[in-house]
């Protein structure tokens, strides 16, 4: 699909996107595919999906009322922790031959999808520090290196902390999200393997969406985005297993 119609409807997937990863994460598991769609090579669909929905976390924390510079310095270890992993991971991307990554990504993508059946609810024990920085670290990799599906690992591991409500994990959830995902890329920016029509048909679908997801954080049913993009997910990943090992 190509043209005026690719492009608009780039915007709609990204308003998508954007809404639920607003409110909860793995949204993108949605995009990636449509970029697959659209005839992308696997590494350009990764990359110019990170790019164009980039925007929603920030303008989740906007909508929902957090400040961001506390949120910031609150967080700020655990920031630095996931940059230094997304750095790794994006130049292992963009270095590693092409067919590898083809080969990884219906394992990746599926792996992503499994994601959503992690309990993110809080749990009532002493918090390990240890294992939340280790798990950051390994979701800053894997955000450098894919990507869909680090919203729902980090909220997954945030949630471990019984002190925090819903809202202020899914504000501390965005920043690191988003700031790793800028460092990462801002990589990917000079790989010369962005498709900027689409990545910027993308952000702005993302921005509204992230806007919107951001106030209705509490509001949308978690069984049903859930189930939307664990059935996109599961059906993607069949399609790349089919396309690249049958």
């Amino acid at each position: 699909m190509t043209g005026i119609a690719g492009v608009v409807l780039t915007i709609v997937i990204g308003f998508v996107v954007g809404t639920i990863n607003g409110m909860a994460g793995g949204a993108s598991l949605i995009s990636y595919p449509f970029m697959l769609a659209l005839g992308l090579h696997p590494v350009d669909a990764a990359v110019t999906n990170s790019i164009g929905i980039s925007s929603a976390n920030f303008f989740a924390i906007r909508a929902g009322k957090f400040k961001g510079k506390h949120l910031f310095r609150t967080y700020r270890t655990l920031i630095a922790i996931s940059v230094a992993g997304t750095i790794i991971g994006a130049i292992l991307l963009l270095s590693l031959p092409g067919r590898v990554f083809e080969h990884m990504v219906p394992f990746l993508l599926f792996g992503a999808t499994l994601t959503l059946l992690i309990p993110t609810k809080s749990v009532r024990k002493r918090r390990d520090e240890h294992f939340e920085k280790f798990g950051i670290a390994a979701s800053g990799v894997y955000c450098g290196y894919f990507g869909p599906g680090q919203g729902v690992m980090v909220i997954a591991l945030l949630a471990r902390n019984p002190n925090k409500d819903a809202r202020t994990l899914n504000s501390a959830k965005n920043i690191i999200v988003g700031v790793t995902s800028l460092v990462s890329n801002i990589i990917y920016a000079f790989s010369g393997r962005v498709h900027w029509g689409y990545a910027l048909a993308l952000f702005i679908g993302s921005s509204l969406g992230g806007t919107l997801g951001g106030k209705w954080a509490s509001r949308m049913s978690p069984l049903f985005y859930k189930s939307l993009i664990m059935t996109v997910g599961l059906t993607a990943s069949l399609w790349l297993f089919a396309k690249y090992f049958l």
